[in-house]
């Protein structure tokens, strides 16, 4: 009895989601990569989105299982600002609208999103989440998340960008 108040505790407090916008399908895409800006964040800001990456990379330089599937282990992601702008954005946006959703306010897409903050991609994800208080909760929430994780581990992303407004959460990936 208590796991299943647990558990009806954690889904109302904890809400997340993850797509790829250029399919709409909750994975991804590929092609080669064309980015300028990959520079590793300079400002006291990103110290989260440093963090993230870390956790993010911890898990997949290791492999894992996302719910019943089996991920190999895949190369480190590098954090690019103009994915963290992206991100970051999408998390102001959220926590000014009240709402997690991809959707921004103004009817964008994490694609255009990233378009927009000057990434050219050819593959672009994003997961969301609310209500979590640290980025090592959100990290292990959206790896214990079978689809949040099967964007985390998808070695077709090669950079990630994050952001974090009032615990409204937005993480990108891209190639």
């Amino acid at each position: 009895m208590r796991i299943i108040a647990f558990l009806l505790l954690t889904s109302t407090l904890f809400y997340s989601c993850q797509t790829d916008i250029a399919t709409g399908d909750s994975l991804n895409e590929s092609d080669p990569i064309t980015s300028s800006d990959d520079a590793p964040p300079t400002t006291a800001e990103n110290a989260m989105a440093t963090l993230a990456l870390s956790l993010v990379n911890q898990q997949r330089v290791a492999g894992c299982t996302c719910g019943s599937t089996e991920m190999p282990p895949v190369a480190a992601l590098r954090l690019n600002n103009q994915l963290t702008a992206a991100a970051q954005a999408h998390a102001d946006d959220m926590a000014g609208m009240g709402k997690m959703q991809h959707t921004g306010s103004d009817g964008s897409s994490v694609a255009t999103r990233v378009t927009r903050a000057g990434f050219d991609w050819t593959a672009v994800a994003e997961n969301i989440a609310w209500n979590q208080r640290s980025v090592e909760a959100v990290v292990n929430a959206w790896i214990n998340s079978e689809g949040h994780c099967k964007n985390l581990m998808n070695e077709r992303y090669q950079f990630m960008g994050f952001g974090e407004t009032d615990w409204y959460w937005a993480q990108v990936f891209a190639r």
